[in-house]
């Protein structure tokens, strides 16, 4: 049975032919068995014949199913069917950007919240070995959500090791988009999806193509030997500094190009940031064929920041009587301060009297833009802070918006949490590129404290920090500011948390790849190593005599969480859902953890210690995990990709409600986040 519109291969139901490319044909097909739809990429029946070419699509299959990432569409399958080989993909509903390119003008802010998934996407394969050749337009994907997706590893080149997933090298990539390297068959690296992806910027940000001739080898000649013209000469409106940034990333040679993809998009987010001109607003990008929803929308933005103002030069000449608004403006400003400090008074006095007891009440908003309001809701407790939202987008329960770049930002949108919150962030692309930061609980004043770090704990008293230094592999002990560490345990760690008397450490020795971990506990001068149990994740009881774990029953596939009694060595099982990072509540009646809510989807679950009154607690698509409680109990801190936006730090409350943005753009570790972990002390 051939692939027509249908016919039924295997599982797949042929519903729709979605396009052709130069190696392959794109079916949109139902799978019976999961109820799902998939893609199918069929591979044209000139190439079948080909073994070593069919070798190498199964190596593309390979080789795209083990980078799992939020932006990249996922391969879910290789099969053949009557000697014809496919791929089975996740299929996206949606928009290809060269799609959206030719609908609409975008305004810079738009060009970053895709532009950043994208970046987001290759510099992840890029720490993997692997390079795409063929990054385009039609190979990114907006789906009904406004979700970001790279597709299309068809070119993807194993950077080590040399070997491509092209027959031959048959195709070299798009002529547009291709590096001039590349373009040449020289040895590539990086930098040329550096080189496609400055196509993309110079494109999106000017509406035109560098380098177009009326046939292919002429276009070819012009990405080798053609300086691209100057983006300002097509579009004034381009910034100077953008203009350097999209040079830059075209440059003929890969050493004068940015070194990686995330370091080009630094750069441009820095140039975008320079002194403001308001875009032109764009119209939300339409979808002919989706019906979910009327219309999507791009990327959600991300606030913009103004550089400060400085004086063009041509000022100081000015003649005097050009400032005599200066003096007026410092009285006006005067009075209005004046006016101010009266107005803060009338507010403040009365509630330095008050009648009877007031709780704390923490207002969250996140700086997004404008929304339908979500209804306030207030509830008073002497137990601590309570959450009133103001209005904000609010997609999945409370979902916030997210971009990501390569550096913390701290959105401001809490106030009145009390404590401090440590974690951990990729810094940069290398594997040691991680550091700790710490933060004001209300998501302010985040700062770096140590590099190369993972896996911070707050003491119970505020004043020190255990974690685990990457580049000398052990444990650490350090003041709360980073300063005077030493280590504990040499060797590789995981996962250190304090007990509640601050008198011991609780922590996993081995290997975390090959799931050979023990759970030890340690006193923070070195002395008293004792191993307890295997298992992974631990979290200490408020009583200090008890631990929550999670690890397997022996000799099978059944995970779960487990507690552990210190005095008596008895381990029970009290989940059966393959549950990761609990943690226990300050008042010992909870316990929050993450598992997979079905379809890989990874949410947030509160349960009893006894392992009864299970209750999900968030609802997103992608990730949510890394939960912990703040110190009174009444809120939960975590980390979510949103849904595959980006990773941020939220807060809610621990019934799960009211889910705010914290601090935003905190990259977890692409292969160790199922074991990274959040910390709060006061």
């Amino acid at each position: 049975m051939s692939f027509t519109i249908g016919n039924t291969i295997g599982p797949y139901r042929i519903i729709s032919h979605i396009g052709q490319g130069g190696m392959a044909t794109i079916y949109k097909a139902y799978q019976t068995t999961l109820d799902r739809y998939v893609a199918l990429k069929v591979i044209h029946p000139a190439l079948k014949e080909d073994r070593s070419f069919v070798t190498r699509l199964q190596r593309e299959a390979t080789v795209i199913a083990k980078l799992s990432h939020p932006n990249i569409v996922a391969v879910h399958d290789f099969r053949e069917h009557e000697c014809t080989p496919f791929l089975v993909l996740q299929f996206i509903e949606g928009k290809t950007l060269k799609d959206v390119l030719k609908e609409q003008k975008l305004n810079k802010q738009q060009i970053l919240n895709i532009i950043h998934p994208v970046a987001d996407a290759l510099t992840y394969a890029h720490a993997r070995g692997v390079l795409h050749r063929d990054v385009k337009p039609s190979n990114i994907l907006i789906d009904g959500e406004g979700h970001v997706y790279l597709t299309d590893f068809g070119l993807a080149r194993i950077a080590q090791s040399g070997e491509s997933t092209a027959s031959q090298d048959m195709m070299i990539g798009s002529p547009h988009y291709l590096s001039p390297e590349q373009a040449k068959s020289e040895p590539v690296d990086v930098r040329t999806d550096v080189y496609s992806l400055g196509i993309i910027l110079y494109e999106m940000f000017t509406g035109r193509l560098p380098f177009s001739a009326e046939t292919t080898y002429a276009t070819i000649l012009a990405q080798i030997n053609d300086p691209p013209p100057a983006p300002r000469s097509l579009n004034p409106k381009v910034p100077p500094a953008v203009e350097q940034v999209l040079l830059k990333a075209l440059a003929k040679h890969p050493k004068d190009r940015y070194a990686s993809v995330r370091e080009m998009i630094r750069a441009l987010e820095n140039a975008v940031r320079g002194p403001r001109v308001e875009d032109e607003p764009a119209a939300p990008i339409p979808l002919l064929e989706y019906k979910p929803k009327a219309q999507i929308a791009l990327p959600r933005a991300r606030p913009l920041l103004r550089a400060k103002e400085k004086t063009p030069p041509g000022d100081a000449t000015r003649p005097p009587k050009n400032r005599l608004w200066f003096p007026l403006a410092v009285a006006l400003l005067m009075v209005l301060a004046l006016i101010g400090c009266i107005g803060i008074a009338l507010i403040t006095i009365p509630q330095m009297f008050p009648s009877g007891p007031t709780p704390l009440r923490v207002v969250l908003t996140t700086p997004t833009r404008a929304a339908a309001s979500v209804p306030s809701v207030t509830q008073a407790s002497p137990a601590g802070p309570t959450l009133a939202s103001t209005p904000v987008p609010s997609p999945t329960r409370a979902q916030a918006t997210a971009t990501t770049s390569g550096a913390p930002t701290n959105v401001p949108v809490v106030t009145g949490l009390r404590g401090k919150i440590a974690y951990s962030t990729v810094t940069g692309d290398l594997p040691e590129s991680r550091s700790v930061f710490i933060a004001d609980a209300d998501g302010t004043d985040a700062h770096a404290v140590i590099e190369f770090a993972l896996w911070p704990a707050i003491s119970p008293d505020g004043a020190r920090l255990a974690y685990y230094r990457i580049k000398d592999e052990g444990l650490y002990v350090a003041n709360i500011d980073g300063g005077a560490p030493r280590k504990v345990v040499p060797g590789e760690s995981c996962c250190v948390q304090w007990s509640p008397d601050g008198k011991r450490l609780v922590y996993l020795q081995g290997k975390l790849t090959k799931g050979d971990t023990k759970i030890m506990v340690i006193n923070p001068d070195g002395t008293g190593k004792t191993e307890l149990i295997p298992g992974f994740s631990p979290g200490w009881a408020p009583d200090g005599n008890r631990l929550v774990y999670s690890t397997c029953e022996p000799n099978t596939t059944q995970c779960g969480l487990w507690t552990y009694d210190i005095r008596t060595g008895r381990s029970t099982m009290i989940t059966r859902d393959d549950g990761k990072i609990p943690r226990w509540s300050p008042r010992g009646d909870k316990i929050v953890y993450s598992a997979d809510s079905g379809q890989g989807q990874i949410n947030l679950f509160v349960i009893n210690p006894d392992g009864s009154g299970k209750t999900q607690l968030t609802f997103g698509k992608g990730k949510a995990t890394q939960s912990t409680w703040s110190l009174d109990g009444s809120l939960i801190f975590y980390r979510s990709d949103q849904d595959g936006k980006g990773w941020g730090i939220f807060v809610m409350r621990a019934d799960g409600s009211n889910q705010r943005l914290l601090i935003n753009n905190v990259p977890a570790d692409g292969e160790r986040w199922p074991y990274e972990t959040l910390s709060v002390g006061p």
